[in-house]
């Protein structure tokens, strides 16, 4: 054999180049698409502030998988892993205080699960009284922005709606404070009237 070393680009210790092509737009998932509306739903529980920005950014780029059947947790080795990526099941993660993905003893963030029916129930009419008083335009273009998931979008929507229904409230203050009534004025002007006809007599 020859003592001839690897004649291949890169091997040489050279460091790594940056990234060559750079997308002009971020990707944006299909508004008609429902199963990424069912996965953008899933709730994500048990898991450190990397592990769920990790999580989130798959949601977003349309990399989510979600589990089809249950797999073997590493602890206990019994079939209860039902979350996509995670290696630990809920009562282990939180038996040995861990991320259920990188095992780490990280800080575990609060649940996203799935809201009780009350908190479901007082969101809709909220948002039922919230359309109820935006303009025609600004409620299809509110809804249109749902659709397309850009719920930033959405939401300054909604604040601009909520600002002016605010100004609005504050037309009608006619500078009466909380101590003056307009009872209590009027009621002494008529005494002077009052007084101002017996004179006259």
């Amino acid at each position: 054999m020859s003592g001839k070393g690897s004649s291949a680009k890169g091997k040489a210790g050279q460091a790594k180049q940056r990234q060559k092509y750079q997308n002009s737009f971020a990707y944006k998932s299909d508004k008609y698409a429902t199963h990424m509306r069912d996965i953008t739903a899933l709730p994500v529980q048990g898991l450190c502030k990397r592990c769920v920005d990790i999580i989130d950014w798959r949601k977003r780029m349309g990399q989510y998988k979600p589990l089809t059947v249950p797999k073997k947790c590493v602890s206990c080795s019994q079939k209860t892993v039902k979350e996509a990526y995670h290696i630990l099941c809920n009562p282990c993660a939180q038996k040995k205080n861990v991320c259920a993905k990188c095992q780490l003893a990280e800080e575990i963030l609060p649940s996203s699960a799935a809201k009780t029916p009350a908190e479901l129930l007082l969101e809709k009419q909220n948002e039922e009284r919230l359309l109820s008083l935006m303009t025609e335009r600004q409620r299809r273009s509110y809804q249109r922005k749902l659709e397309r998931g850009e719920d930033d979008a959405a939401q300054r929507i909604a604040d601009r709606v909520k600002s002016s229904l605010r100004d609005d409230d504050d037309d009608f203050d006619f500078g009466f404070s909380d101590d003056e009534g307009m009872g209590d004025d009027l009621g002494e002007d008529d005494d002077e009237d009052d007084e101002d006809f017996e004179d006259d007599e």
